[in-house]
């Protein structure tokens, strides 16, 4: 099995790239048909770093407080299947508000830089006395 993504660069670069297998998703083999591209690939434009920070908090956030409220349902209720059934229920409602791609977790676009301005700016070369961060040894 073998996954090409958007980039043909990545499938050419398998030794068992075939010409026929530049779809995005799984290339089939005779025990495994192809499968259709996931959905959370097809979302455009990914999201920013800040906004994967924020749907990191929101997940540990909500599993901890779905976690507690589970565990006092399930303790009031005396009922060990209450329990898992309202954390699954968490579960669900985490999954949904912190893995696609909501517009709320793209408010702060990367900026890059066109091919003209990075020639225009070269990248700076770091300094021969900033690299060293050794303190003298006293004797």
């Amino acid at each position: 099995m073998r996954i090409c993504l958007y980039m043909d660069t990545i499938c050419e670069a398998s030794p068992l790239f075939r010409p026929s297998a530049r779809i995005v998703g799984v290339t089939s083999s005779p025990s495994f048909p192809a499968l259709p591209p996931p959905l959370l690939y097809a979302s455009d434009p990914l999201m920013d770093w800040q906004g994967q920070k924020l749907a990191e908090q929101l997940m540990q956030i909500l599993l901890l407080s779905f976690a507690v409220v589970a565990f006092t349902t399930g303790y009031f209720m005396a009922s060990f299947q209450m329990m898992i059934l309202t954390y699954f229920g968490g579960v669900v409602l985490t999954t949904l508000v912190t893995v696609p791609n909501w517009p709320f977790y793209n408010r702060h676009p990367l900026e890059w830089l066109d091919p003209s301005e990075v020639e225009k700016h070269p990248k700076p070369q770091p300094s021969a006395n900033s690299t060293s961060k050794k303190k003298p040894v006293k004797k």
